[in-house]
């Protein structure tokens, strides 16, 4: 608990007249500090023991050199002597002499010899953990342990002690990033690392500091010994595309600079966590270290395999002790890679005891109620196996599908890659290298470079003998490698879009329509295959569904690609669950919805130009007609019965039927063709934009429509 909770408590129980308190803290001083104030406020005697430096404390502040022997006769002596005296004694690590029989008999009698008394004494034991409790002791004992310190605390101390050597030009955001750095850290490493960034930096703080606190951190992660601490190497620049996710991080990055106080003044909250899923090799690791870098905060990795252990209960700790470890050292990054390995096939046969289900019930109620500052990133490769508990909202603020890159981000890709080893770009034509690496991955195109690197360092040995060659490296500060053997190393690696590319494909069409793209990686893939005039009606056919649903219903979809592969359109007709509620005239402007693309085909190209798309929405559209006919009594010729029931005589209507599933579709097409008709320069910058930006999201699609309303 917090220090003022902490230190309350400890006033409310005294005043209760309870005799033991057992508090628990690693930082002793800390406590005594505590515990010495609540008793000058309470007017009562403080009391300090350890078996080191024996008993100090009273009136005139004396120490005296006292064993465990002697301590609880000492402690019985003042309570029964002082007849007007309140007495709170503090006894450090007294807990290990309670193995003695002897010692815990004779501690046991002090509850008892205090309950004669009309005064308050209390006995606070003090541990940095919380050792095993005698069951002779658990009756008359309360257990209080001290969190580090929080922001607040850390805020108060560091702008009283050391706020005159904070520069004046530094913002409030800064200042919070300072704050924030210093959290885990108990109170007196937070001085000793403030004296260091002071005395290494001239006597004064500036930004830097902030890497010293994040040195300090790392020793406590080192010391723990089940999480591995990752240094900030990777920044934005090193991710090549991905720009919805790097768009992402930046957004939240503002959120993670705010105060404590402005994040509630404001109603924000701070981000929980990402789940990256996708292609393997693909960066879903490279993302978790960069955005160490982006928030400069400390990444540690949980690695699955250290959680599982073979004796009983020992997973179980693990997970807990990762868990405290990393609030300890929050705000931090904790990076869960491959998390399908761990959890995946919860639900299924439990072979080893439940201990599985264990380890992941008291993760995933730590995910969804942690207070403390632990931003989770977890990356899947087999995201099918993952349990549903994993993928609701409220443990993950996002879930991000990682795809192959497209021509333009493996460009990119190859110039990061490059760049780092010091090529001149001017004589190696990227988009041939992007041309020639279609279906790679951003780890495949990586290792084409490094096998590139090593034949042209190879190639220098060529007929020179060793000492000439050596001088000639001795010389050299790069390596000039060709276009040729980029292409050779290209052509000698298979990627694993090719060596697994049924297993690829389907997790690509899986994953594509459960999460949320983290890059146009993967539509502007499948709409290099296509040419403008196709491209643009697609987007016309996806546009017609835009502006009707956004005029009948006021929505968007979650997103609308340029996209010849995907097997649904912009709009998926609601399940029948959620339709209950619908009316008729509800059900008609689903259909309108459902065929305005078709519509809109019509309307700009021709009826002859329709695409196969519109079929599709006909098959849809016809089946809600049918149902509105055929189950709900919506007919206009069959109204108000339901030919489900009547079964047999439903067969004799059936010309009524058609004619009244007929006149359902033509009413819904005249309205949505009016619309279309009414809103035909909307439905021409739609499609202009749509050719252009190849991916609209809901959020840029509602953006549009406040610019361009529709009628």
């Amino acid at each position: 608990m917090k220090t003022k909770d902490f230190e309350n408590e400890i006033r409310i129980h005294i005043e209760a007249r309870y005799p033991i308190l057992w508090l628990v803290s690693f930082e002793e001083r800390r406590v005594e500090r505590i515990v010495e104030n609540v008793a000058e406020s309470m007017k009562s005697t403080f009391w300090s023991w350890s078996v080191s430096r024996g008993l100090y404390g009273g009136e005139k502040k004396k120490r005296e050199q006292m064993g465990k022997e002697k301590i609880l006769t000492t402690i019985e002596e003042k309570i029964t002597k002082g007849e007007n005296t309140n007495n709170i004694f503090l006894l450090k690590d007294i807990a290990s002499y309670f193995n003695s029989h002897e010692f815990l008999r004779k501690f046991r009698d002090l509850p008892a010899i205090m309950e004669e008394r009309h005064t308050q004494n209390t006995v606070c034991i003090l541990s940095p953990t919380l050792g095993e409790i005698p069951p002779e002791l658990e009756e008359d004992m309360v257990v209080l342990e001290l969190s580090l310190p929080d922001y607040d605390e850390i805020a108060e101390m560091v702008s009283t002690t050391y706020g005159h050597l904070i520069p004046e030009q530094w913002h409030a955001s800064t200042r919070s990033i300072l704050y924030k750095s210093l959290q885990g850290l108990s109170m007196d490493n937070v001085r000793r690392v403030i004296r260091k960034a002071i005395s290494l930096n001239n006597g004064f703080l500036n930004e830097d500091c902030i890497s010293y606190i994040q040195d300090e951190k790392q020793q406590i992660i080192k010391k723990q010994r089940i999480l591995d601490y990752y240094p900030h190497r990777e920044t934005i620049e090193n991710i090549g595309g991905l720009s919805e996710i790097k768009k992402w991080f930046v957004e939240r990055e503002h959120v993670f600079r705010l105060s404590k106080d402005k994040i509630a003044t404001l109603g924000l909250d701070v981000p929980k966590g990402l789940l990256l899923i996708g292609v393997p090799g693909s960066g879903k690791s490279l993302c978790c270290k960069a955005l160490a870098g982006i928030w400069n905060l400390p990444l540690l990795r949980l690695d699955v395999g250290r959680l599982f252990g073979s004796t009983v209960g020992e997973s179980e700790k693990n997970i807990r002790r990762s868990i405290q470890l990393a609030e300890a050292v929050s705000p931090c990054i904790l990076w869960i890679d491959e998390i399908d390995k761990a959890f995946g096939g919860i639900g299924g046969y439990q072979g080893d005891s439940g201990t599985q289900m264990r380890v992941f019930g008291t993760f995933i109620t730590w995910l969804q109620e942690k207070e403390n500052p632990v931003f989770v990133i977890s990356t899947a490769n087999e995201p099918k196996n993952l349990p549903p508990e994993l993928w609701r909202k409220g443990r993950y603020d996002e879930v991000f599908f990682v795809d192959l890159p497209s021509q333009e981000e493996r460009e990119e890709i190859y110039r990061i890659h490059l760049e780092r080893r010091v090529q001149n770009m001017n004589r190696l034509s990227l988009r041939e290298l992007a041309q020639n690496s279609q279906g790679f991955t951003g780890a495949e195109i990586e290792q084409a470079v490094k096998d590139a690197v090593v034949t042209t360092f190879n190639n220098l040995h060529g007929g020179e003998s060793s000492k000439e060659v050596e001088d000639m490296i001795e010389g050299l500060l790069a390596l000039d490698v060709t276009q040729e053997a980029l292409l050779s190393a290209i052509r000698h690696i298979t990627p694993l879009s090719v060596l697994k590319k049924e297993e690829i494909e389907e997790l690509r069409t899986w994953s594509h329509q459960r999460a949320r793209p983290a890059s146009k990686s993967l539509f502007l893939q499948r709409a290099e295959t296509l040419t403008d005039h196709e491209k643009r009606n697609i987007a016309i056919h996806e546009a017609g569904h835009c502006i009707l649903m956004k005029l009948h219903f006021n929505k968007t979809p979650a997103f609308v690609s340029i996209d010849n592969y995907k097997n649904f359109s912009a709009y998926i007709p609601l399940d029948e669950a959620l339709r209950t509620t619908f009316t008729k005239k509800d059900l008609e402007k689903e259909i309108g919805v459902i065929i305005g693309g078709m519509v809109a085909e019509e309307e700009l190209i021709g009826g002859d130009s329709k695409t196969v798309g519109a079929s599709h929405d006909l098959i849809q559209a016809t089946n809600i007609a049918r149902k509105m006919v055929v189950e709900y009594g919506f007919g206009e010729i069959m109204r108000n019965k339901s030919l489900i029931v009547l079964q047999d005589f439903a067969l004799t209507s059936g010309s009524e039927v058609l004619d009244d599933i007929q006149r359902i579709l033509d009413s819904a097409k005249e309205v949505s063709a009016g619309i279309i008709s009414r809103n035909k320069d909307v439905l021409m910058s739609f499609v202009e934009r749509l050719s252009k930006d190849v991916l609209m999201n809901g959020d840029s699609i509602m953006k549009f429509f406040k610019e361009n309303p529709v009628e």
